[in-house]
């Protein structure tokens, strides 16, 4: 007997919530995820391990909640890890994993939802991996206009070539050999 434990309020972890539409068809995550319950695998959301439930008493022989022989820890994304420069606690100024999970599972794009996303008109992803291509290509199909700003060349940039490539065809300007310094603010708060 198995059970998923998945800390959001819809099965698939970053399949879901970080890979974009347009990457990954959310309908081909849920047809394996309702093949995993076929088989009997109980899937339980909104539910933390760690903070909510602690490995201790998964394990223990408490019915409510223990019982388990083993515990497999599937931890997913990795915290964002952020440049150490000034400026980075203005509004407007979100992690990568943020803007992508806003988007993708909190539906901040629709107006029916109420996942707060401010209007968007000009983007600066900083980073060229492959979650900062998917940013940048999301921030482009909210209507913005992006520039990626990556502190390496070309030839260094992580993301999978034909990721970049995408984000060129989309009119996504690179400025390379580049890195910030500093985030500025309006007389509000708001990053700029």
């Amino acid at each position: 007997e198995v059970t998923i434990y998945e800390a959001f309020h819809k099965a698939g972890g970053v399949l879901v919530y970080g890979i974009p539409e347009f990457r990954l068809p959310k309908a081909l995550v849920q047809k394996e995820i309702d093949k995993l319950s076929a088989l009997g695998v109980e899937i339980r959301c909104d539910a933390t391990v760690g903070k909510a439930l602690l490995i201790d008493e998964l394990l223990s022989n408490d019915p409510d909640v223990g019982g388990y022989e083993a515990v497999f820890i599937g931890s997913g994304a990795g915290l964002p890890v952020f440049q150490k420069i000034p400026g980075l606690n203005y509004c407007g100024v979100f992690s990568a994993n943020e803007f992508l999970t806003r988007i993708n599972l909190m539906k901040a794009f629709d107006e029916r939802y109420d996942t707060p996303l401010m209007p968007i008109s000009k983007v600066c992803v900083v980073g060229a991996g492959n979650v900062a291509m998917d940013a940048a290509r999301c921030a482009k199909r909210l209507g913005a206009e992006v520039t990626v700003v990556y502190r390496r060349g070309e030839q260094e940039i992580p993301a999978r070539k034909e990721e970049y490539e995408h984000a060129k065809e989309e009119d996504i300007v690179f400025k390379l050999l580049t890195n910030p310094v500093e985030v500025l603010a309006d007389e509000n708060g708001w990053g700029r």
